[in-house]
């Protein structure tokens, strides 16, 4: 097990959802699979906790560094490795942008997974209702036998301002 290793201590609901804390249950899923609880998934799990933002793991690593100044960027890595693995951590790209980390959605309580859409102009990231591309999954799966995952990928396109307002400047372009 992990004697020897801190362990979390159990966070009080901060926004009185009445939901477990997710880092409570992340860890409890992490000892659930006979995994290692380790002060860098910890860490790496807190910070997309409390982040409403989309993280690099270079920014998820800047992060942990504040609470955790002894942890190097290879462990993040692989914190975030093992807890996608896990299936606690979801990663996006997001274009040709660097991968983007959040928290599963059900940790969150959300039932449905999240969609993400880009524009390329601006950079814009939205999220879409997670029922988007059922009927593309069903025909995947009923023509191909395959089963879509569209989590870890972001649709791309130009968001309303800049398909009514394009500029050669904007942005990615």
């Amino acid at each position: 097990m992990d004697r020897g290793t801190p362990q979390p201590t159990p966070t009080p609901d901060p926004g009185g959802s009445g939901l477990p804390d997710p880092v409570d249950e992340a860890v409890r899923r992490i000892r659930a699979h006979g995994e290692r609880v380790t002060i860098a998934r910890t860490a790496v799990l807190r910070v997309l906790a409390d982040s409403k933002a989309y993280l690099t793991a270079d920014q998820i690593f800047v992060e942990v560094s504040r609470a955790a100044p002894g942890v190097h960027r290879t462990t993040i890595y692989r914190a975030l490795d093992a807890l996608e693995r896990l299936g606690l951590v979801v990663q996006t790209r997001m274009g040709q942008d660097a991968a983007a980390y959040q928290l599963a959605a059900y940790l969150l309580g959300e039932s449905d997974p999240r969609l993400h859409v880009v524009c390329r102009a601006c950079g814009r990231v939205q999220e879409v209702a997670g029922d988007l591309l059922d009927a593309v999954a069903r025909r995947l799966a009923a023509e191909y036998a395959f089963r879509l995952d569209p989590t870890g990928v972001a649709l791309t396109g130009h968001c309303d301002t800049c398909t009514r307002n394009p500029l050669p400047t904007r942005g990615r372009a």
